[in-house]
């Protein structure tokens, strides 16, 4: 997870970078903020935590000379899960995500070692839950549920407090007057959204970037499930400009499977989050634009003979342009003509149920 580049690699990647000097003791990023890219430490030791929104800081790891910091955001200019603090003058080497992501392409053998690594680096933070957004409120909340959800899907490091088990959460939720029902998320930054929307969450989280729907694609896949994420792979892979847009998170109703056991290449089988989370990253190694959540609402053809572009319109007021359009937007879930069933929904009754609703009917 922590790989240590030879002399020749760092020659390599010196490539693709620029040399960047950090001061004794001044962050090289903090969590929240976009990333610049993949930092290669040449010379002197940073130190790195994660911090979650109620200002807590666990050690992470301490990288020497010859170690990269990135994990998966840094790809496509995420927003940063962790602080990392220079111990020393410092001395390294910044590659910005367009070229890490023509490093990964150009070197295949050093590009194979840095994917693994930014990808294991992804996980360990999800597992470890000390990063990210924290949520708050009553065990068993549907609020709660419902942003935990979204937020697993879509690779989110985050963890959940109750007011009971935790003083600083139950004052947060008194200041900011939540009701019982109602879910309080604070992020990495400070912000404290009461009962949001999955996306008002995201833009609080730095998920969604205004910028990226500027210009003119080539190619825009309605639907992150796996149909839209290969096409994706597939054409940005041939160097087009592609953009993947999702209303709610990639892997689509394959994502939430425990178990998938015949999709080929995979003999053991895998999970669908695993499997849907590797073609995201796949997507956006190739450069691929991710907009999730993004809902769009309303295609516009009218430009279509005179520009060649149609025109997608997004339920926030963006639009987004592009040459050619691929509709994978999935299926629609058949709900039981019974009375009074809207009031159990996220209260027993759920919809693309998945390893977090099944807990709660253990």
């Amino acid at each position: 997870m922590f790989p240590v580049l030879t002399g020749a690699d760092v020659e390599r990647v010196r490539r693709f970078g620029e040399p960047h000097h950090v001061k004794d003791g001044a962050f090289v990023i903090q969590a929240g903020q976009k990333s610049r890219g993949l930092f290669l430490l040449v010379k002197g030791h940073i130190t790195v935590t994660q911090r979650d929104g109620l200002g807590r800081s666990v050690p992470y790891h301490e990288y020497c000379p010859g170690e990269f910091l990135a994990e998966a955001g840094t790809l496509y200019g995420g927003s940063s899960l962790v602080d990392a603090q220079s111990v020393g003058d410092v001395e390294g080497i910044l590659v910005v995500p367009d070229q890490l992501r023509a490093l990964i392409i150009a070197e295949a053998d050093l590009g194979e070692r840095i994917m693994r690594a930014l990808i294991l680096r992804r996980v360990s933070l999800i597992q470890a839950g000390a990063s990210g957004a924290t949520l708050i409120g009553a065990a068993g909340s549907a609020s709660v549920l419902r942003l935990q959800n979204f937020l697993q899907r879509n690779g989110q490091p985050h963890h959940v407090v109750t007011g009971d088990e935790d003083p600083v959460a139950a004052q947060l939720l008194v200041q900011y007057g939540a009701a019982a029902a109602e879910a309080v998320a604070v992020t990495p930054d400070g912000t404290v959204l009461v009962d949001p929307s999955e996306t008002q969450l995201a833009t609080a989280l730095g998920m969604i970037d205004d910028h990226v729907c500027d210009g003119i694609f080539d190619v825009l896949v309605v639907g992150a499930g796996p149909a839209g994420l290969s096409t994706a792979v597939y054409a940005a892979s041939e160097g087009l400009h592609v953009a993947v847009l999702d209303c709610r998170s990639f892997g689509g109703q394959a994502g939430a499977s425990a178990r998938i056991e015949n999709y080929l290449g995979f003999p053991t089988g895998i999970s669908g989050q695993a499997l849907a989370g590797r073609a995201y990253i796949q997507a956006q190694k190739f450069g691929a634009k991710m907009i999730i959540p993004a809902e769009a609402v309303r295609l516009d053809c009218s430009l279509a003979e005179s520009e060649g572009v149609f025109a997608v319109h997004l339920a926030d007021g963006r639009r987004l342009r592009s040459r050619s359009l691929v509709c994978a937007s999935g299926a629609r879930f058949r709900r039981p003509g019974l009375g009074r069933i809207e009031g159990f929904e996220g209260h027993g009754v759920w919809y693309w149920a998945s390893g977090v609703e099944a807990k709660m009917c253990a």
